[in-house]
């Protein structure tokens, strides 16, 4: 009787090694795709800001912005960068503002961008 007791305790204490390791593994999980995700808005608004630069250089120079971010090389910038994922950046002129943003950074559900009606980055 004493020794089904031992082993029985014994597989509890595995069980609960292996839920915590498996709980362990997950939080590593978690926590490495939220830094990447945090790396890659760093770099959206890193390249998103050297764009806006050249809307406001372009705007100056022509009173507007332009319609497309393919106006602006290279007069007012030698080279439009790309989102992290290597896409180009979505950007939508709506009368005198504009947004300009990138898809899949992140956790969010719709793309992560700048408005330039708030002047903020947001997802």
């Amino acid at each position: 009787m004493r020794m089904t007791r031992t082993r029985q305790s014994g597989a509890a204490q595995m069980v609960v090694l292996i839920v915590v390791a498996v709980l362990l593994g997950v939080g590593y999980v978690a926590l490495d795709m939220y830094g990447e995700g945090q790396k890659y808005m760093t770099m959206t608004e890193s390249r998103g800001m050297q764009i806006i630069q050249a809307l406001s250089k372009h705007r100056q120079a022509g009173g507007a912005y332009p319609d497309a971010l393919d106006k602006l090389a290279p007069k007012f910038i030698a080279a439009l960068p790309k989102c992290p994922a290597g896409e180009p950046f979505a950007y939508a002129l709506s009368g005198t503002e504009y947004t300009l943003g990138c898809q899949n950074v992140g956790f969010k559900t719709s793309p992560y961008g700048y408005d330039s009606r708030s002047k903020a980055w947001s997802g």
